[in-house]
């Protein structure tokens, strides 16, 4: 399924999109993305993502999760609720 406001898909990770007013990063979470259905939900970064050894990449070298903390901590196939709690796409 695609973002209505940006058109990529909703379940990959858009990293670090800034507020215009504040200057504050965000990056979406996939998993709060899916559960909205209808565009990206974007969290503070870094502070509302870990970090592990396990993820660091080329294009991730400091190992940042790709969900946000809640749906991390949620069990394999519950919906996310933190989603609430998050930032359209259309709103950054």
């Amino acid at each position: 399924m695609a973002c209505n406001c940006c058109g990529k898909a909703l379940n990959s990770g858009m990293v670090q999109k800034k507020d215009s007013s504040t200057g504050q990063k965000f990056k979406s979470c996939p998993h709060c993305s899916d559960a909205n259905s209808s565009e990206h939900i974007f969290h503070p970064y870094p502070a509302s993502f870990g970090i592990t050894p396990a993820r660091k990449t080329a294009r991730n070298p400091d190992g940042y999760q790709s969900y946000c903390i809640d749906c991390r901590r949620l069990k394999k196939g519950v919906a996310s609720k933190a989603f609430h709690n998050g930032r359209l796409c259309s709103t950054l």
